[in-house]
């Protein structure tokens, strides 16, 4: 590839322009005819396979084709852009003269004024693209060679935007410690350490104080930060983003439980050294968020999931085989395990409702159809930020994979619990078990033996009927 390749792609990549991707390709390769307009503007024209990409194109035919200055060249070309109709019918007339007295005929002198009113509304500067282009050359060998300098730098300007490439070249993000955490991100050994910079909501100034105040000793457990947190901070909204990010999950791994504790830790540290205070914090227990709730709130926060992602923990359990969307190919058929993120329903021409999904998996995003049929089966079974397998036909279109949906089930990592006593009841509780099949995965807890045992030949629907058949021979059941 030539660099006046890589300016062209950097133009083509614009409104209006990018209509011409394909023609720019086809010709490129052969594919399509080079229409040069006339041989007088063949230099000017064949670098872009005679499309006219650039304003300074416009304004080299106006100069060559119809006798214009540049001076006058630009003016046309600004009246084009901004659609004078009259200044452009005046100057067309003067195209028109000037071509014919260059020894044109006035009838291709408005076919070409024709096409460079066309060209002239999304015509990119040469010289802007030259450098842009310069640019993203520059970014992109570094991309390529030095991936650790490139996102090191990057991160630092922009870490939301870069955090997901960053991942696709093979770095790791590192678990965040309120001992630990830099202030701006950087690497080491391959793995990503997020900074407290990239915290939404979090004050520079208490950004500060944590890493100067852990240089006099590291905080040893939530109660040491709180009793050292200065009383401004004593406000739920701005520990909230530190808790649910885990930079406490080394002293108390459950997030909720800090999240619900907050306020009255803070009274405890308001009070503590008083006549009647305890001495010691006595924790209110909660249930922790789920591994889906703690890798979305990451997300939400930071721009990155730091948690296992839930498809990754459901792919492991998964007994059903499907592929990534990144191993698609077209004009087949397939199953995907993937999280709808967005569904956008509009009505056909014939009154009817179909659907479009964006689907992604850990890595790659994919666009989803459904047909009024397929969607008037389908709709009341998905939802956004619901897990599913897509099953459909896979095809390209305007040079990307979709899939033309089929089918679909929900991916749950739900499990359904039984607790029990002992063994004693192991063969009326399969029995029940083998009535109800379904895709919900069976955990047995022997109390006695203090045992928990995973049953992966068991696999249930939910349903009332099956806890309470199984309420005989059973201490408690649970769909969790």
């Amino acid at each position: 590839m030539q660099f006046e390749e890589v300016v062209a792609t950097t133009s083509l990549n614009r409104p209006g322009a990018s209509d011409y991707i394909d023609n720019f390709v086809k010709r490129k390769h052969g594919q399509e005819p080079v229409e040069l307009l006339d041989d007088s503007l063949a230099d000017i024209l064949a670098p872009t396979y005679g499309i006219m990409l650039y304003q300074e194109q416009v304004m080299q035919v106006a100069q060559r084709f119809g006798g214009f200055s540049l001076g006058k060249a630009d003016i046309l070309r600004r009246a084009m852009g901004k659609k004078n109709a009259a200044e452009m019918h005046r100057m067309e007339e003067e195209f028109v003269a000037g071509a014919v007295a260059c020894g044109h005929t006035a009838e291709k002198a408005k076919e070409v004024f024709a096409i460079m009113e066309k060209f002239a509304g999304y015509g990119f500067n040469r010289s802007h693209a030259y450098a842009y282009s310069a640019l993203a050359f520059q970014l992109a060998y570094f991309k390529a060679h030095y991936p650790d300098v490139f996102f090191d730098i990057m991160l630092n300007y922009s870490s939301s935007d870069y955090i997901t490439d960053a991942l696709n070249f093979g770095f790791q993000l590192a678990p965040l410690g309120i001992n630990t955490i830099p202030y701006h991100d950087k690497f080491q050994e391959k793995q990503i350490f997020l900074g407290l910079k990239n915290i939404k909501g979090l004050p520079r100034d208490l950004a500060f104080w944590i890493l100067e105040e852990r240089k006099q000793a590291p905080f040893s457990g939530v109660e040491d930060f709180i009793l050292r947190l200065p009383q401004i901070y004593h406000k739920v909204q701005l520990l909230t983003p530190l808790v649910q990010l885990g930079l406490f999950d080394s002293f108390e791994p459950n997030r909720h439980k800090i999240l619900a504790n907050l306020p009255n830790l803070f009274v405890f540290a308001d009070e503590l050294g008083s006549l009647f205070a305890d001495s010691s914090y006595s924790w209110t227990e909660a249930e922790d968020f789920s591994e889906a709730e703690k890798f979305e709130l990451e997300q939400s926060i930071i721009g990155a999931g730091l948690s296992d992602h839930p498809l990754i923990r459901l792919a492991k359990q998964s007994a059903q085989p499907f592929s990534w969307i990144g191993e698609l190919t077209e004009n087949s058929r397939a199953t995907i395990l993937a999280e709808v993120q967005s569904i956008k329903v509009i009505r056909t021409k014939k009154g009817e409702n179909m659907a479009f999904l964006q689907v992604s998996d850990t890595k790659k995003k994919l666009d989803v159809t459904l047909f009024p049929e397929t969607y008037r089966q389908l709709a009341d079974r998905i939802r956004e930020k619901g897990y599913y397998y897509l099953t459909g036909r896979v095809q390209e279109r305007d040079g990307r994979l979709q899939m033309i949906l089929s089918d679909l089930q929900e991916a749950s990592s739900e499990r359904f619990w039984i607790q029990t006593a002992n063994h004693d009841h192991d063969v009326a509780i399969s029995q029940i078990l083998q009535r109800y099949p379904g895709s919900i995965p069976v955990v047995l807890r022997y109390e006695e033996e203090k045992q928990t045992v995973a049953t992966p030949h068991f696999r249930v629907e939910k349903s009332d009927r099956l806890q309470e058949e199984l309420k005989k021979y059973s201490m408690k059941t649970i769909f969790r």
